[in-house]
């Protein structure tokens, strides 16, 4: 593998752009050279902003600079011909191509990472550019150590970085501080882990029943598949709607959709009132586990829902046993393909989350952002993580040269790993579902990458006859599961879980008990015991410790706002 490598070729820095060779936007251009005031080496202006001088932000430092930094490492990563973490084609690019040097005072296995991070913020000497997590975002910003970024960003972020950073405002956001950006964040999807409702609309047909657009018609519907011979084979083999043995958590066959219905929200914190609360211990899940409890009874939910795992959901899905189930963006890939294989005349779709009244069903996900890159108040050059970003992106830069090295060797090591700075496109699939759908209808894929010119393919594919597609193209066509999730982004009709820091002393002390009581409790109610057991559960879960943990999330909750 060559060691020198120009900056113009630098693609595929981050895992998604690695596997996808792919540009993320449609609305963004060449990154023209601007000049425009930055920092240099001082704290001082307006709002603790950097003293500025005018720079070009595309212009390699002369004479080179120093950036000291510390990051993680993980047992995935692999070197050959002489490289190290410190020592690799990104840093020796970083500093022909930038001018920067940079230098880690510490790289760790990430196990050891937050003791270690830990340990060098406690001790007062911060490097330059910092990964932290949420948790030291939040402590840092407190103790006015970090640089607000706002304006520099405006600045000096590039069309591509911005466009990527941006997608989902919901996950940027999560980098501000009292409206102040204090962070990069290393943006990726929430949106794919939305929650979509998925019906078996054969069956619809066949006993003559609408789309469900109401709680009241899913119930019906799960009434309808268990009773009335959905199949018409005869045989009384059939139930309503699928659930795991671990339903509060799995993303396929998980009761997080159908909660939603309820406005309930169990194992998220939620904001009420200005202040986060555990979803599980609100009395919404109460009503909803009361209405679980009667799908039970009445046989529309396998009597054996509490011992059975994914994979044997799954096979009742694809032996053609269930005809209703709530499931990710992935599920006619993952889990319907098999049965639409065993069973050509099945049809499937894809609906958005209903409602039990006239408020509309709000999906929530969990806060994909794990890493954030801070830069140190006192740093001399605050613009330079601009300049790392921005060639980061150049991945995603449509008009980039393409070179792989920066992705993988010729060995297939995974080289992008030793990227300093990264970030994914939070939109990156939703994007190429619209776009498939706008190349099929105008009959033309020349403006498809070579990610999305394979989803395209074999969605024309599936339509000439090839039912082995069938999957893709009810994710990536029309009608499709990202119609839905496409639906709740143009709405902007979905929340993250609003507790993304690192876990409180009293979680790491007591949160794997309560959470196996929550379990327990919950399965137990839904396969008949009192709904007075749940009023037990919230306060024995408040005083086993789930008080203490909310006043500690809510501590956290206060410094990020």
């Amino acid at each position: 593998m060559s060691k020198k490598k120009n900056a113009k070729g630098l693609v595929l820095l981050t895992l998604a752009g690695m596997l996808a060779l792919s540009a993320c936007s449609s609305n963004v251009g060449n990154n023209k050279n601007n000049e425009t005031p930055a920092g240099s080496n001082a704290t001082g202006g307006k709002d603790n902003s950097p003293i500025v001088e005018t720079i070009d932000i595309n212009a390699k430092y002369d004479p080179p600079i120093e950036v000291r930094a510390w990051r993680f490492t993980e047992s995935t990563y692999q070197y050959e011909n002489g490289d190290t973490i410190e020592d690799n084609l990104y840093t020796q690019t970083y500093e022909s191509d930038l001018g920067i040097k940079l230098k880690y005072d510490w790289a760790v296995p990430v196990e050891q990472f937050k003791q270690k991070m830990n340990v060098s913020i406690a001790s007062g000497d911060l490097p330059d550019i910092m990964w932290v997590e949420a948790q030291q975002l939040a402590e840092l910003a407190e103790n006015d150590l970090i640089l607000d970024l706002t304006d520099l960003f405006d600045q000096y972020a590039s069309p591509v970085a911005k466009d990527v950073l941006q997608q989902d405002p919901k996950g940027f956001g999560t980098a501000k501080i009292g409206g102040k950006l204090m962070a990069i964040p290393h943006t990726s999807s929430a949106v794919d882990g939305l929650p979509v409702m998925y019906v078996r609309t054969d069956w619809l047909k066949n006993l003559n029943i609408e789309e469900p657009k109401t709680m009241q018609d899913m119930i019906a519907i799960a009434e309808a598949f268990t009773k009335n011979d959905p199949d018409k084979n005869s045989k009384d083999d059939t139930f309503g709607v699928a659930f795991t043995k671990t339903f509060l958590t799995d993303t396929h066959f998980g009761t997080t959709g159908f909660m939603s219905g309820f406005h309930a929200y169990p194992t998220k914190w939620v904001e009420k009132d200005g202040a986060l609360v555990y979803g599980s211990v609100q009395p919404e899940v109460k009503a909803a586990l009361e209405v679980l409890q009667g799908l039970y009874r009445n046989g529309m939910i396998d009597k054996e829902f509490g011992v059975k795992d994914r994979a044997k959901v799954t096979e009742a899905v694809v032996g053609g046993k269930v005809g209703l189930f709530y499931g990710s963006m992935s599920a006619p890939l993952s889990i319907i393909q098999d049965n639409i294989t065993n069973d050509p005349s099945a049809e499937w779709k894809a609906f958005e989350l209903v409602s039990n009244d006239e408020v509309k069903a709000t999906p929530i996900a969990k806060m994909p952002i794990q890493k954030y890159y801070v830069v140190n108040k006192d740093t001399k050059h605050p613009e330079a993580i601009f300049k790392l970003l921005n060639m980061s992106m150049l991945g995603y830069d449509p008009d980039a040269v393409k070179d792989p090295g920066f992705g993988y060797s010729e060995s297939g090591v995974a080289v992008f790993l030793y990227n300093f700075i990264a970030a994914d496109p939070a939109l990156k699939n939703l994007t190429a579902h619209r776009k498939v759908v706008a190349a099929i209808e105008a009959n033309d894929p020349s403006t498809l990458n070579e990610e999305e010119l394979g989803y395209y393919e074999k969605v024309i594919s599936f339509r000439a006859g090839d039912n082995s597609n069938w999957g893709t193209d009810r994710v990536f066509g029309s009608p499709s599961s990202f119609d839905v999730i496409d639906q709740y982004v143009q709405k902007d009709n979905y929340v993250l879980d609003g507790f993304y820091g690192a876990a409180t002393p009293t979680m790491v002390e007591r949160n794997a008990t309560l959470i196996t009581m929550e379990e327990e409790v919950f399965t137990k109610i839904i396969m008949g015991e009192s709904l007075e057991a749940f009023d037990k559960f919230v306060a024995n879960w408040n005083k086993l410790g789930g008080e203490q943990i909310t006043k500690e999330v809510n501590e956290w909750y206060d410094m990020t706002k």
